[in-house]
């Protein structure tokens, strides 16, 4: 697990090396990319001194300052997350105890709306939030952040797409599932299709749903730094862009990362745990 995590980090850092060569023009250069390396490593050796400089180039330590804007990333990105993974479940639940033609109608349904493009669902959602407030008068969420902390609308909108994902993904491994002689088994000895769904399809579907995380997460990436921009969220990306030194970036990144590749090897040992199998990070 430490090997695979440090492997990510090693990699951050490489890309936050090159990214470095692009900053304030194009230099490509192998002596330039090599001192980037070493820059990083000495900032991560002691990160405490890591300084950021502004547009008025006036240079500071890098904390505090940057623990709020990375805790706003982190609780919008796992509460989506969450999110995302609750609403899935719940909607499989209910889809399963329809009729099978009313479950494919669903299935065709979820392909056209994994196929909009998350700009659109972005556009809509804020203006759906602006039309209901000019006709009621009442503010559902605010739409740009500002100097305020705003969660509810960036980690709903974010977890829109995510969960669609593992909605198609569960129907179809429930679907799967429930052709398994052992379901015509149990349903042969009187236990409930729910009763069979909560405690032996949940269970066998998970490890192979879990696969599927590396996907589901790369989603919500490439929505959170977009989300970000368009809903003026002063989370990690405004940090970044703000601060773009490749020693910044790269810590920035790879703390990111940390609580990503945690709540993956939780969900690996609880599987373990509970199937005896594993997924692979």
């Amino acid at each position: 697990m430490a090997a695979k995590f440090l492997l990510v980090s090693a990699g951050i850092m490489m890309i936050s090396s090159l990214i470095g060569l692009f900053t304030g023009g194009i230099r490509l250069s192998v002596t330039e990319y090599v001192q980037n390396i070493w820059l990083i490593i000495q900032s991560l050796g002691s990160p405490g001194d890591i300084t950021i400089t502004n547009e008025s180039n006036n240079t500071y330590p890098m904390f505090p300052t940057f623990w709020s804007y990375y805790f706003y990333s982190i609780i919008i990105f796992i509460s989506s997350i969450l999110l995302a993974t609750l609403i899935a479940f719940v909607l499989t639940f209910i889809t399963i105890r329809l009729p099978q033609k009313a479950s494919r109608i669903m299935l065709k349904i979820l392909n056209f709306l994994e196929s909009l493009p998350d700009l659109l669902i972005i556009i809509i959602i804020q203006f759906s939030v602006i039309v209901f407030f000019k006709r009621t008068g009442i503010l559902l969420a605010p739409v740009a952040g500002g100097n305020d902390p705003v969660y509810f609308l960036p980690i709903f909108a974010l977890s829109i797409l995510p969960s669609i994902f593992i909605f198609r993904m569960c129907l179809l491994l429930v679907e799967d599932e429930l052709t398994k002689p052992y379901v015509d088994l149990a349903v042969s000895k009187g236990f409930k299709k729910m009763y069979i769904f909560r405690t032996h399809i949940i269970r066998n579907i998970m490890p192979s749903l879990m696969n599927h995380m590396k996907a589901f997460i790369l989603i919500l990436l490439s929505n959170l730094i977009v989300f970000e921009r368009l809903f003026n969220i002063y989370g990690i990306t405004h940090f970044i862009f703000a601060f773009p030194q490749v020693d910044v970036i790269c810590f920035s990144l790879i703390l990111f990362y940390l609580p990503i590749f945690i709540l993956l090897m939780i969900s690996n040992i609880i599987i373990h745990l509970t199937t005896g199998q594993r997924m692979v990070i």
